[in-house]
């Protein structure tokens, strides 16, 4: 009389662990691309929110409102703030911070240095109120991916594109929904 087995033997199981800790050793590279290039697409597409929530306030409250970008990596975020009449001062409407889903990125701004941009209540771009200079684009990459992607947001006032998230690669070509004009 021969008895059935049930389950697994050592032997199969040792087997199994290997293959699955060969495929891990295979995907665990690329996996952490993706992860990197998620975090650049969260961060870019999280900036692109704040710069239109800010139009979309400026437009619904009928008063100059701010999108403000503090370029810190992990620490840093935006910030969308409305004029207040009565103080003269600015109220904080909406706020983002890159250690949200985006935190190993790294954003710049053009011109360099640039934090601010300022709209009115037709949501149009206006000078910002201290003078400084306006962010004409804001681009999201990670240095901690060995091939790393690079989104820009746009805010061009004068073309037709307006306000956009892009891919300034060159090989994008200037038909494609993923151009970046330049700014």
């Amino acid at each position: 009389m021969t008895q059935k087995s049930l389950g697994f033997t050592l032997i199969e199981l040792m087997i199994a662990l290997s293959v699955f800790a060969f495929l891990i050793m295979i995907a665990g590279p690329q996996y952490a691309e993706f992860m990197g290039n998620m975090q650049i697409r969260n961060g870019a597409e999280n900036t692109l929110t704040g710069v239109r929530r800010a139009q979309g306030e400026a437009v619904r409250a009928n008063t100059l409102v701010q999108f403000i970008l503090d370029p810190t990596p992990c620490s840093g975020g935006w910030q969308v703030s409305k004029l207040n009449d009565e103080t003269n001062g600015y109220d904080v409407v909406d706020s983002y911070t890159y250690a949200d889903g985006a935190c190993k990125t790294t954003p710049s701004t053009a011109p360099n240095g640039a934090t601010k941009i300022t709209f009115n209540g037709l949501g149009r771009i206006v000078d910002n109120l201290d003078a400084s200079a306006r962010i004409k684009w804001v681009e999201i990459t990670n240095t901690n991916v060995t091939t790393p992607r690079i989104l820009r947001v746009v805010v061009n006032p004068v073309t037709a594109s307006g306000i956009k998230l892009c891919d300034p690669d060159p090989i994008v070509a200037s038909n494609d929904a993923r151009f970046c004009p330049a700014t």
